[in-house]
């Protein structure tokens, strides 16, 4: 439904309403910021709200909207937070969802599993969000931790610290429950793997490790386990969805894309 007057569609919400937020962030793969930030203008003034309920982050742009995890206090520190960057705000509602199923995982059976995990950022919420050792269960990451001139995988600004695998063990050092696998998946994942898993995210940016990964992943995803792929809805990574969608398939199972970028497997 379309309202030419904007009157028109106010005179039908209800009494009481949340108030609007609003939230600005990093977006990708634009080539004139220019042309970018006046769109952005114009739809502003497009809409009935003037913006005040808009979302515009992680190629994700939308308006009236709840935006509940804007309302939320946990979601609120972390972008009141300075050592957080920009990137990592502008990516809140994917770790919205990931933090949101990995809860609900946490009651099917095995233990969770990062495949590209970087830095550490959606892991560290993992962390917090997930009561591992009242739950009895560990959790491991993988990555090779570097970039080396000529690699496949995407070249990511924590690749520029030299000691970016010394900084994520220092990271998770106060959580015996966490396993840290620094190599090229699927050959790190011989070193140690849980024979059960009830969540996996996957983000390692290209075909091949993901599909090695989901090959060791769903034989042991426990009924109702989850699996987040990060980039699954991104065209500029669709060289993975073709890739993963005949494993999920011939096992009688589809990916659901998310708005986020992201896909969802919930096992049977």
């Amino acid at each position: 439904m379309v309202f030419s007057d904007a009157s028109k569609f106010q005179a039908m919400q209800p009494k009481k309403t949340l108030e609007p937020h609003y939230f600005s962030g990093a977006n990708f793969n634009i080539v004139d910021t220019e042309k970018f930030k006046k769109a952005m203008e114009l739809l502003r003034e497009s809409l009935f709200d003037k913006g005040a309920t808009l979302f515009a982050a992680d190629n994700i742009i939308t308006w009236n909207r709840n935006l509940s995890f804007l309302r939320d206090d946990y979601f609120i520190r972390i972008i009141q937070d300075e050592k957080n960057t920009g990137v990592e705000k502008s990516i809140l509602w994917r770790l919205y969802v990931l933090l949101y199923f990995a809860e609900m995982a946490a009651q099917r059976e095995g233990d969770f599993v990062e495949l590209g995990c970087h830095t550490g950022f959606t892991a560290s919420h993992v962390v917090q969000k997930v009561d591992f050792k009242k739950i009895g269960k560990k959790y491991y990451l993988y990555d090779l931790f570097e970039w080396k001139e000529g690699d496949k995988h995407t070249h990511l600004p924590g690749h520029d610290n030299k000691k970016m695998y010394e900084d994520v063990k220092a990271r998770f050092a106060s959580f015996p429950f966490v396993r840290i696998i620094k190599g090229s998946v699927p050959e790190s994942l011989s070193q140690d793997f849980p024979e059960k898993i009830a969540f996996a995210h996957i983000d390692m940016n290209h075909p091949d490790p993901e599909v090695g990964a989901l090959q060791r992943v769903l034989p042991v995803l426990s009924p109702g386990g989850v699996i987040i792929f990060d980039d699954y809805g991104w065209w500029g990574y669709s060289a993975q969805k073709m890739a993963l969608d005949p494993i999920i398939e011939k096992n009688g199972l589809k990916i659901l894309e998310l708005p986020t970028g992201q896909g969802l497997l919930i096992k049977p």
